[in-house]
């Protein structure tokens, strides 16, 4: 089954006869008999039957009418989506991140210049079937679950951060065993399978943690208050005063970043641009963050 023997059928049962069907789709009648009857054989099911007023969908086709409409509909965008990233008209680009790449990608904005606009949205589940679709997906680690063309762009450092407090009388960066004994801030029970989860848990010595919080910005102002120290993006806290970077660089936690794009917008100029803005983004970051 492909689209093409879609748009006939709907057009039959739109326009009650082959003739006024072949009009609006702007081939021959024959065309559409012939299109219609390969169909019906492909399927196994009788669409139409003839009479005096031309065509009338039979109980099978009227069943089929709505999720044929509903396939038109999805045609129709992804139509009207591939021309406007073809043509650079209404470049709007929408970008899925986890909560870190998008908090690198905001941080790069200025950036981009001379389009496209970026919409830029939160996702830590992605999904493909959202409506609007995104355009581009940013994974932590090559995706290997869904298809598309993919490209690594980067990564960021990660290190343990705390209050000024847990620097004082201690030499810079802390030792594994010194990092143990600090009370420290998780993430919360749904995220017990993050990777840094697990680092925190085997370093820790299995202690609980202090308090669990959902994001690195939460985590990052109970660190910041003095509550516990937490594992954070080095470009989020080296850039937060209430913070001091307690450890090195955690090579084990450090990962590539990834974009995923349809193979059939995989070329076109606007997403082209914005995967060059990505790499831009992450390269900045990188430079700016110097290990201790």
């Amino acid at each position: 089954m492909n689209w093409s023997d879609l748009r006939i059928f709907l057009a039959i049962a739109q326009e009650g006869s082959l003739r006024r069907a072949a009009e609006k789709l702007g081939v021959t009648q024959p065309t559409v008999a012939r299109r219609l009857h390969q169909f019906e054989q492909d399927i196994g099911l009788r669409l139409f039957e003839r009479d005096h007023d031309g065509h009338r969908l039979t109980p099978e086709g009227a069943g089929l009418l709505p999720d044929a409409r509903v396939v038109e509909s999805a045609a129709l965008r992804v139509e009207q989506r591939s021309l406007e990233l073809a043509t650079g008209k209404n470049e709007i680009v929408r970008v899925a991140a986890g909560q870190t790449s998008a908090a690198v990608l905001s941080h790069g904005l200025h950036l981009i210049s001379g389009g496209p606009t970026i919409e830029l949205f939160v996702s830590d589940a992605f999904s493909h079937q959202e409506s609007p679709a995104p355009d581009v997906f940013l994974y932590h680690g090559l995706p290997t679950s869904v298809t598309g063309v993919t490209r690594r762009v980067g990564s960021v450092n990660v290190a343990v951060y705390g209050a000024q407090t847990y620097s004082h009388h201690r030499a810079l960066p802390l030792s594994l065993s010194e990092l143990a004994i600090l009370p420290w801030l998780g993430f919360t029970s749904e995220q017990e399978h993050y990777v840094t989860m697990k680092w925190l848990k085997n370093t820790m010595r299995d202690r609980p943690p202090v308090a669990r919080l959902e994001n690195t910005d939460l985590m990052a102002a109970a660190a910041a208050a003095g509550i516990g120290v937490a594992v954070l993006p080095c470009f989020m806290g080296d850039s937060h005063q209430g913070l001091v970077r307690l450890s090195g660089f955690i090579d084990t936690l450090q990962a590539d970043y990834w974009t995923l794009v349809q193979q059939d917008f995989s070329n076109t100029p606007a997403i082209r641009k914005t995967i060059t803005w990505i790499v831009e983004c992450f390269r900045t970051l990188e430079m700016a963050t110097v290990d201790t």
